[in-house]
């Protein structure tokens, strides 16, 4: 993969700051904020297939462990992948959780 800092890449590797940021409130705090409102309703169920029988067995708490170390995971992935494809894992993260949030979001307006 091409490093030069003009390109789309190096824009993103010399932000990696931020892409965490957003990964960790879109994928870490959104989803989490979301899934719980909608737990306390009683209307929705958690239905990932990871997250779902974690959500069964222990609980909001459990999701909240769960994403703690798939988080810690990620970050500890992304100091051993080499430059610059390492921005793939919280560029990844932040799309994925603007998209879960989003769609938890929605569930929400729709039970409502």
């Amino acid at each position: 993969m091409d490093s030069d800092p003009s390109t789309g890449l190096g824009i993103l590797a010399r932000n990696r700051q931020s892409l965490w940021i957003l990964a960790v409130c879109f994928f870490g705090i959104g989803d989490l904020v979301t899934t719980g409102i909608g737990l306390r309703t009683g209307q929705v169920v958690e239905v990932g297939p990871v997250a779902g029988p974690v959500v069964r067995v222990l609980g909001f708490p459990g999701m909240v462990a769960l994403k703690v170390g798939f988080l810690g995971a990620c970050f500890a992935a992304w100091r051993r992948v080499p430059d610059p494809d390492r921005v793939g894992i919280p560029l990844a993260l932040a799309a994925m959780g603007v998209l879960i949030t989003g769609w938890n979001l929605w569930i929400l307006m729709a039970v409502a």
